[in-house]
Parts: structure tokens; sequence; C-alpha cells
């Protein structure tokens, strides 16, 4: 069989480096990928068409200043107007803060099979992902993950507030990625290897390879509390878990356990 640069370069450097440092590298480099950019400046565009939409609604209903009709008590117009308009700022800048990488996320995981397709392109040619997932699913996938990781890191609210409070910030951040590298890791794995076989495969192998999956969440969740880089964890994580799954060889074990079956 012709062997590509890649997989050459493969064999190389896989006995060299550790297999997450140089999936986090290769990843990394790949950054600026066409595929990784439109993905990007997509979810982007998502998000911020959302909070201008989110910012006219709100200026629609933001209630208005009670009028002092008295010229005595016309400087508390003034006043009033001004708190008001400090009131709805400061409430569509914690909106944007809080949904802002929400809404990104989202879309970058509706679109993340963009994300591995160009890793596999570009690195796996020979064992691209063949399986085709219904689009319904990977929306439903995304928003998913999305609302479960919000609910959960709500009912964590308290436990981080006390660690917080008795560690002085440390415990707490364990507890974030813990909580959220679990959650990242099985729902990136699954969405990465569901392209190559069928969903309990997928979810036997999960468990199989469990501890370098949690690392690799751990990590896209370590990114998440990073400005900036909380925007690319998704990209990041799609494809840090796209050569993960290579590197473990999943492909091939799957192509194994069909032909046993």
């Amino acid at each position: 069989m012709h062997k590509s640069k890649a997989d050459i370069k493969d064999q190389h450097k896989d006995s060299e480096d550790p297999m997450i440092a140089l999936s986090v590298n290769r990843s990394w480099q790949q950054l600026l990928h066409p595929k990784f950019r439109s993905v990007f400046l997509t979810a982007i565009a998502a998000a911020a068409a959302t909070l201008v939409l989110l910012t006219f609604v709100l200026n629609a209903y933001w209630p208005e200043v009670i009028v002092f009709e008295s010229e005595w008590f016309s400087w508390l117009n003034d006043i009033g107007e001004g708190l008001a308009d400090a009131g709805f700022w400061a409430v569509v800048f914690a909106a944007s803060y809080l949904l802002f990488p929400g809404i990104v996320t989202m879309v970058m995981g509706i679109l993340a099979d963009q994300i591995a397709t160009a890793v596999e392109d570009e690195y796996y040619p020979n064992r691209r992902g063949t399986r085709k997932v219904p689009v319904r699913d990977v929306v439903v996938s995304a928003a998913k993950l999305t609302l479960k990781m919000i609910f959960i890191n709500l009912l964590a609210v308290l436990p981080y507030f006390l660690l917080w409070l008795f560690t002085l910030g440390p415990g707490a951040l364990a507890l974030f990625i813990a909580i959220n590298g679990y959650l990242l890791g099985r729902e990136y794995f699954e969405m990465v290897a569901i392209r190559h076989a069928h969903p309990r495969t997928v979810n036997a192998l999960r468990i199989t390879h469990g501890s370098k999956v949690f690392v690799v969440g751990a990590l896209m969740a370590a990114l998440f509390l990073v400005p900036f880089l909380n925007i690319l964890a998704p990209i990041l994580g799609a494809a840090i878990m796209t050569h993960m799954v290579h590197q473990l060889g999943v492909p091939d074990e799957i192509a194994r356990r069909g032909a046993e079956n």
C-alpha cells in the first residue's frame, strides 16, 4: 500500500513524542487551515448576530426612566437616565460574557465534523472516517453538550464557591476541570469516533481508552478558563481528539472488530 508523507512522518514522530503532546502540537500548527478558519469565523458571526439580536430585544423591553414633571426634581431625570443606561449596558456586557463562549461552542460543535475531516485529510488520508452522521444528530449532540455543561455547572456553583473559599482557588479550578473534562472528553471522542463506527462500538472504545479521553477533555476544560483561547477550545479540542482517535488505533481496532464479527 502506498504511504503518504504524513503516514511516514507518523512512524518517525509517534515513537519520539508523547501521544497527547504530538496531538496538541499538530492541532496548533493546523489552526490557520482554511476549514479551521471557516468554522471559527462562522461561529463568531453566529454568536455576534445572536448578541446583537439580544441587545435589540433588551433595548425594546428595558423599563423607561420615571419622569418627574416638577422642575424641582428635573435633575433626577438625568441621574435616572444615566443609571438606566449604565444598567442596560451592564446587562448586555454580562450576557455577552456568559453567552458568547456558549454560543460559539455550540456552533463549532455542529461544524466540528469539518475539523475532523481537515485533520484526516492532512495526516490520515488512508484512514478517513466514511460513516455519514445525520445533520440532525450532530445538532442535537452539540446542543445537548452545551445545555448539559450549563446545567451541571449551575448545580456545582455551591461546591465551586466553597472550594474557592477554603482552597483560595485551586480546588474550585480542579473541580471545574474534572467535571467539564469528563463531559468534553466523552462528547468529543464520540463525535470523532462516530465517523468510523456504530455508537455501541464507540461507547466500548471510549471506556477502553477512558483515561486518555479524560486527559484531552481536561485540557479543553482548562482552555475554556483562558480568555480568547476559550473561543478556540472547541476547534482545538476537535482536532486534538481526532489525532488521539487515530493514534490510539481506533479505526484499526474498529476494522478488526468488524472482521471478527
